[in-house]
């Protein structure tokens, strides 16, 4: 049975993309069925060419490898970074339990860092003492929360003052600007996701490793399959990670759309700025960056974020919390590497970080429906 307009739950992005996109995937297959095509053929290599071209003219096509997920894009960005077993990879607690499953993979060891005191991001101030007070540090992934940028230009300069490689991870900042370029452009590597909820989303899972020295195209476009050369023999060590080929062509259909739904994100968020004020702590652009809003997530006193969630949310009004529990917290790295030092400022925002619904295709007269339903729970003013 077909998707119904009527049907469809305004405040659900996957299936809102799908009623607006969904011709795309009937295209894609068309397209596959032509070319008779279906593994690293022509709807990948035309994506990588297009997404290189969309980040920077200055970046080639074969610098964009298209992966299966952005999690394996992250493991791929280790391994070309020459993460081995028992080598500390920094990065925030803060993020998506993915960043830290794709360093686990390599049996590599996570060293915590802590949030700044003012946004979803690592502290550069924490990361500076931990570049210098622990040993066998190899990289540094940098977590691009939310679409909130980190701070690019110092951390890429601490990177290099201790020799040890910056990894972006864009999983959820496709979109977010420093400097009025996109991030991705700064680390030696970089991580994007297409999961179905980001901002460029397929209707499945993709992503891509961004390769930012040429001198690491080669080994990385091998690493993906297998480790082969161009006669299918292994040359050194690889995985099995590639782009679908349908949903490449999809990727494709989209990116031309990327730009002005960005743009409606935004409009969205300063809806919500316009009708919030200062009744809560609301995202917004820094200094040198512009935020992309892959999620909109407030900040409120801890006892307010609890009656919301136990007393406003619903399927009317779909609030949720990214995320309950930083990395540090999981019981799995618990036991695997103890409980690990204190982070104050990551474990007071748990508490009071609550994500409001954000995409595209919401009416501000969606965004004052849902403001109407948290008016009796906020405060007149922080």
């Amino acid at each position: 049975m077909p998707l119904q307009t009527a049907m469809a739950n305004p405040f659900n992005f996957p299936q809102q993309e799908l009623l607006r996109d969904g011709h795309l995937l009937s295209t894609a297959l068309e397209r596959m069925t032509e070319s008779g095509q279906v593994i690293l053929g022509r709807g990948v290599a035309g994506f990588e060419a297009a997404f290189a071209a969309w980040l920077s003219p200055e970046l080639a096509a074969e610098q964009v490898v298209g992966v299966a997920n952005g999690t394996d894009a992250l493991e791929l960005a280790l391994r070309g970074s020459g993460v081995a077993p028992g080598d500390k990879v920094l990065l925030p607690s803060h993020t998506a339990y993915a960043t830290v499953a794709a360093l686990l993979r390599l049996e590599a060891v996570p060293v915590f860092l802590d949030l700044d005191a003012d946004g979803a991001v690592l502290s550069v101030r924490d990361l500076g003492e931990q570049l210098t007070a622990v040993a066998g540090v190899k990289a540094v992934i940098a977590v691009h929360l939310y679409g909130e940028a980190c701070d690019l230009p110092a951390i890429a300069a601490l990177c290099e003052r201790h020799g040890v490689s910056l990894i972006e991870d864009c999983a959820q900042a496709c979109g977010t600007t420093w400097a009025g370029q996109p991030v991705g452009l700064w680390g030696r590597f970089a991580a994007f996701s297409f999961y179905p909820t980001k901002n460029l989303a397929a209707f499945g899972d993709g992503g891509a490793l961004v390769v930012n020295r040429k001198g690491d195209v080669e080994t990385s476009r091998r690493r993906r399959f297998y480790g082969w050369d161009e006669g299918r023999q292994a040359v050194q060590f690889g995985v099995n990670s590639r782009l679908d080929e349908l949903q490449a062509w999809v990727l494709l259909g989209k990116l031309a759309q990327l730009d002005p739904r960005i743009a409606q994100r935004r409009q969205v968020a300063r809806w919500y700025r316009e009708r919030l004020g200062n009744r809560a702590w609301l995202p917004g652009d820094g200094d040198h960056w512009r935020h992309s809003y892959h999620l909109y997530v407030i900040s409120l006193p801890a006892e307010i974020r609890q009656r919301l969630l136990q007393e406003a949310a619903g399927p009317e009004l779909p609030l949720a919390v990214h995320y309950p529990l930083a990395c540090h917290q999981h019981a799995y790295v618990r036991q695997r590497f103890g409980a690990g030092r204190p982070l104050p400022h990551t474990e007071a925002r748990l508490q009071e970080i609550l994500s409001l619904p954000l995409h595209p295709y919401l009416s501000e007269q969606q965004i004052e429906q849902v403001c109407q339903r948290l008016d009796p729970f906020l405060p007149q003013a922080l």
